[in-house]
């Protein structure tokens, strides 16, 4: 039984780690438009310079999964 379930979780956690290359990659002017609604959120949220990247980038992937997309490795904040 034991070794059921551990098969079990050992599936599941394959098929996560996979799972996001199945999703499609967002379009440029989607991450482009998140990325500008998660700096101005980091605005009204008194962001720190030095934290703001990674508030964005964080901000960006969490939109892109809540619409279905892959998630990116970096934004440009400029």
């Amino acid at each position: 039984m034991k070794y059921l379930v551990l098969s079990a979780l050992f599936a599941i956690g394959l098929h996560s780690a996979f799972a996001s290359d199945d999703l499609p990659v967002a379009p440029e002017e989607i991450i482009k438009e998140h990325t500008q609604m998660c700096l101005d959120w980091a605005t009204e949220d008194d962001i720190d310079a030095q934290s703001q990247y990674q508030y964005v980038l964080d901000c960006v992937n969490d939109e892109l999964s809540d619409n279905g997309y892959q998630h990116v490795q970096q934004v440009n904040i400029k």
